[in-house]
C-alpha cells in the first residue's frame, strides 16, 4: 500500500536558508525511509498553497510572522510550528524531522 508522502512546507523570508534546511530534512527522512517532500517557500507563498501540506513550519527569522501564518494554516487545517532553534542553527535534519513526526502524532 503507498501511503501518501508527508508534505512540509518550510517558511522563511526568501526561501535561502529554508530550502538548505528542506533537503536536510528530506535526506533525514530517506534514510528511515519515510516518505517525505518538503519544499522550502517564503510566506507569502504559503497564503496561496497551504492547502497543499500537512505542516508548515516557520524559521526563527520569521517567528513575527507566526500569528499571521498560524490563521493561514488554521483554515487549511494545516498546523504551523517554529522550527526548534538548536536543529535550525544545526542544519539538523533528523531533529527536524523528529519535529515534524511529533506535530503529525498530536
Amino acid at each position: 500500500m503507498m501511503s501518501e508522502p508527508i508534505r512540509l512546507i518550510i517558511l522563511c523570508s526568501w526561501g535561502a536558508t529554508s530550502s538548505q534546511l528542506a533537503v536536510q530534512v528530506e535526506k533525514a527522512a530517506q534514510k528511515r525511509n519515510i516518505e517525505l517532500k518538503a519544499d522550502a517557500g517564503g510566506t507569502g507563498e504559503f497564503k496561496k498553497k497551504a492547502s497543499e501540506y500537512d505542516v508548515a513550519l516557520l524559521e526563527p527569522q520569521v517567528r513575527h510572522l507566526k500569528k499571521e501564518v498560524t490563521k493561514i494554516g488554521d483554515e487549511n487545517h494545516v498546523p504551523v510550528e517554529l522550527v526548534d532553534q538548536r536543529a535550525f542553527g544545526l542544519m539538523d535534519g533528523d531533529k527536524v524531522l523528529d519535529q515534524v513526526l511529533a506535530i503529525l502524532k498530536k
